[in-house]
């Protein structure tokens, strides 16, 4: 029987069904599991979920005058307002105070590009070596070894270390890949990505390896698959379809016979197809059945899949591929897909975003030399409470000033007729054009395609 008790309550050999509240506010991967440590007791009774659902059937049962209750559809919930700085500053600029420009020395912006381009190097270095080791493993997964995941655990925390040093660097320079090491190189991207999000979603230190090594892992079921078949320009025969499809199962077995896979490797590497709506394959789970690494293994996947070159398609740019992706009804996870666009400071065409100028705008666009860089069309000064002649900004995401501060809410600001408003901004002809702030993520990216050809 499901019961709904306090996290006073909780008890070590409870069998936690789910969680209430966010996503965000426990500090578990999986919803199902049983306490059995004090860390795992303690964690429950500090984070802030207003309650847990047990399963007095699986464990431990609740203290006598305990209701039974059904489980909160958690996934249905609405997007979360304000992400990131936002919220905070929201009310601040509301009180009519203005957000003042970041504090930056001259010589910032240089000294900040040295310290991309010496991380672009060491990036590569570790890209390298990662697809070597990637494709050993592919290799002998062909031949019916086991995956050797200690190996694997050392890739992902030289990545891990990579990306704490500076995200942009590896994840841009991966991103770059040829058609013919997409394979190879996809692995490496998701293991980035995961690491990132996890990162970004404060998860622990060894939920953020984990969600790296089961990123590396994740499609190594396609050594079922032929490669004609997975660089086919082409569309797939049914034959062919059932083929790809079996990849996540073929995958899950491979794993399970590997000593020292992680659980969310597991996981991972047979739910990362599967939808929130439940159309996804092999299991078709929906909503709260699938775990928080399903979800976010689900999104990182597809992120790579089209912002990469492959035989069928050109890839998209960041800015593209998430103005998609937001438009992919019952695809992801909306809440998580809003704090995957945060992590990589990419936001669709649409979204109203906040700037350091103390603005309020709309993503209309890609812009620059650097696909990252997005325009951002201002129309509303936070501090006067006021709309303003439409200004577009062209702005890279590791521009100080004037900067995205993070997605903020329409209803906050009471714009009552959102999607009319948004509307009639996005269609404006022709307004006035600000300078451009492309050029820190212009030299970026010439940093970083510099970083490819070297042979550093």
């Amino acid at each position: 029987m499901l019961v709904r008790i306090e996290l006073k309550d909780v008890e070590i050999g409870m069998f936690v069904h789910a969680f209430e509240g966010s996503w965000f506010d426990h500090p578990f991967w999986r919803r199902y599991f049983r306490v059995e440590t004090q860390e795992q007791l303690d964690r429950i009774r500090n984070s802030d979920i207003d309650g847990i659902i047990i399963d007095d059937a699986r464990g431990r049962g609740p203290a006598d005058g305990c209701e039974p209750v059904a489980p909160t559809q958690i996934w249905r919930a609405g997007r979360a307002p304000v992400s990131g700085q936002a919220g905070s500053k929201a009310k601040r600029v509301r009180a009519g105070g203005a957000l003042a420009p970041p504090q930056s020395s001259a010589d910032e912006a240089p000294r900040r590009r040295a310290g991309y381009a010496g991380e672009c190097r060491r990036a590569k270095r570790t890209i390298e070596r990662s697809r070597a080791a990637v494709a050993d493993m592919f290799d002998g997964a062909r031949l019916g070894r086991a995956v050797e995941v200690r190996r694997m655990v050392q890739l992902a925390s030289a990545i891990g270390a990579s990306i704490e040093r500076d995200s942009r660097a590896l994840i841009n320079l991966v991103r770059l890949k040829e058609k013919d090491e997409y394979t190879y190189l996809h692995s490496v991207a998701v293991c980035a990505l995961m690491i990132n999000f996890a990162r970004h979603l404060e998860l622990g230190p060894q939920e953020v390896e984990d969600m790296g090594v089961a990123g590396l892992l994740h499609d190594v079921g396609k050594v079922a698959v032929s490669d004609q078949v997975l660089n086919k320009p082409g569309g797939l025969s049914k034959k062919e379809m059932r083929s790809v499809r079996s990849h996540p199962v073929a995958g899950h077995r491979l794993l399970a016979s590997s000593p020292g896979a992680p659980a969310v490797a597991l996981e991972l590497c047979l739910r990362h197809h599967e939808k929130i709506d439940g159309t996804g394959y092999p299991g078709g789970l929906k909503g709260d059945e699938l775990s928080l690494a399903a979800r976010m293994g689900a999104i990182c996947d597809v992120y790579d899949a089209v912002t990469s070159n492959r035989p069928y398609k050109q890839a998209w740019t960041p800015c593209e591929a998430m103005t998609a992706m937001t438009q992919w009804e019952g695809h992801f996870d909306p809440l998580l897909l809003d704090r995957f666009a945060d992590s990589l400071g990419i936001y669709a065409v649409g979204t109203l975003v906040r700037l350091s100028t103390g603005e309020l705008g709309i993503v209309v666009g890609s812009a620059g030399e650097a696909d990252e860089d997005v325009v951002v069309r201002s129309f509303f000064d936070c501090a006067m409470l006021a709309e303003i002649d439409p200004v577009d900004r062209a702005i890279a995401p590791s521009a100080a000033h004037p900067r995205i501060v993070g997605r903020d809410s329409p209803s906050f600001w009471r714009f009552d007729d959102w999607e009319r408003l948004r509307a009639r901004i996005l269609t404006l002809a022709a307004p006035n054009e600000a300078s451009p702030q492309t050029a820190g993520a212009a030299a970026d990216a010439a940093i970083a395609n510099a970083a490819v050809r070297s042979g550093s």
